[in-house]
């Protein structure tokens, strides 16, 4: 999460701007249920756990691959729970990342009683 906040905070302004609105974009879309998995590496959505479910979001900006994780709480569907975000590193450690977001969910879920 430091990483990608600090990526960000090299941006120019404008840019800076330009790239927050397209993120804010990306999320309102998935919480409107408007992205769907194209089942290749375009794809702006990929479930990526099962249990819990999460899903990713994936951004390309710039030469950045940004990659989002969030969970759908069973109750109301329409909310995301943002767990964790990166500029994603091919290599094991991206598994590393996703496990972290789930943990942090289950984490989540059992101090709220979901």
């Amino acid at each position: 999460m430091v990483a990608l906040d600090r990526w960000l905070s090299t941006l120019a302004p404008f840019s800076r701007n330009h790239e927050e609105g397209e993120i804010d974009d990306l999320f309102e879309a998935a919480a409107a249920g408007s992205l769907w998995d194209s089942g290749d590496a375009s794809t702006p959505i990929k479930p990526v756990f099962e249990d819990p479910e999460i899903y990713e979001l994936r951004r390309t900006a710039l030469n950045k691959k940004l990659r989002f994780y969030h969970a759908e709480p069973e109750r109301d569907s329409t909310k995301l729970v943002a767990l964790h975000r990166h500029i994603k590193v091919d290599g094991p450690s991206q598994q590393v990342e996703i496990e972290g977001a789930a943990d942090l969910y289950d984490e989540v879920r059992e101090r709220a009683g979901w």
